[in-house]
């Protein structure tokens, strides 16, 4: 565990340097910041982190009723500022651990953290679907053949919109079925190994929605909306620091893309990973030309790592303090 710890810690510090060295991220734009940019990045955060409390309260909201939205919007700030300082997932554990003290239904409060990241993943990929013809009309040579539908978007988008319907009611009629419930719970159960047992815990919890799958729509709906704000905020700092206006698109994608890469802990919080692959993806929508593309990541991450401070001042003093 050690040696892997060290190969991502190495991972990081070798990415980072590299994108110095060869002028990707420069750290000096951190002493030029203007100060109603800094004010607006932080309005957004604030903003990300009531709205990601929120998305998280609804499913919560089905597993524990007594559970608050104040205490949801602690816990959940808890782990959002320890990931970005502790670089991991570490503030999502130290968060459910905090909720679970003490309520009912601790495994049902904790398999919501897995399926809230889920939810979150799959409304990256249908913001990808949305921005296929974009990414398309932005660069023809990214598509080794021609996809005619993307030309014809009145086609396109009502097929799309159709589709997500389908998926949707499909979704419910799973979920509102005790039958498929049970043959998927006994087939997960009857292997022994720590994956499945993990995949079957999740199942039965998600099953647990079966009557207000309105919750489940609700975090979806609020999850498209955070990565739209997100790339929102990643915007404004591109078009301050490259002073030129690359387009909302562009910034959105190239987040989105970073959010799914980050999936994978290749160094810790993907710190090095995300801003190289931030600036490889703005690279090939903008016609291939290089300008400090990792920088406008690392500006958002500090700005990210600035507005958690707050929050594990709270955890080391108070929280640690009073558990130990």
């Amino acid at each position: 565990m050690r040696i892997k710890s060290l190969i991502k810690i190495f991972i990081a510090a070798a990415s980072i340097y590299l994108l110095s060295k060869y002028d990707f991220l420069d750290f000096s734009y951190l002493l030029k910041l203007d100060i109603l940019l800094s004010i607006q990045i932080i309005g957004t955060i604030i903003i990300i982190i009531f709205l990601g409390s929120l998305k998280w309260y609804y499913l919560i909201k089905n597993q524990n009723q007594d559970i608050t939205y104040k205490a949801t919007i602690e816990s959940y700030y808890l782990g959002y500022a320890l990931n970005y300082i502790l670089f991991g997932i570490a503030g999502d554990v130290i968060k459910t651990i905090y909720l679970i003290k003490n309520r009912d239904n601790k495994v049902g409060i904790s398999m919501s953290v897995v399926i809230d990241r889920l939810i979150g993943l799959f409304s990256m990929f249908i913001l990808i679907l949305i921005c296929l013809p974009k990414i398309f009309f932005i660069d023809e040579s990214l598509f080794s053949f021609k996809i005619s539908i993307f030309e014809n978007l009145l086609i396109y988008y009502p097929l799309l919109f159709f589709i997500l319907i389908l998926i949707f009611i499909l979704f419910r009629k799973i979920l509102n079925s005790r039958r498929v419930n049970k043959a998927i719970l006994l087939y997960f159960y009857k292997y022994k190994n720590k994956t499945f047992r993990f995949l079957a815990k999740i199942i039965k919890v998600l099953f647990s929605y079966r009557k207000s799958t309105k919750y489940l729509l609700y975090n979806l709906i609020i999850a498209i909306a955070l990565q739209i704000i997100i790339g929102y905020s990643i915007f404004l700092i591109c078009s301050y620091i490259l002073q030129d206006d690359l387009g909302y698109l562009i910034n959105l994608i190239s987040s989105l893309v970073v959010q799914i890469v980050s999936v994978i802990p290749l160094s810790p919080g993907n710190i090095g990973v995300g801003e190289a692959a931030f600036s490889q993806v703005m690279y090939l929508l903008n016609n291939n030309i290089l300008l400090q593309y990792a920088t406008v990541y690392f500006v958002f991450r500090i700005f990210n790592m600035i507005c958690s401070v707050p929050g594990v001042i709270i955890y080391y003093l108070v929280i640690k303090k009073r558990e130990t």
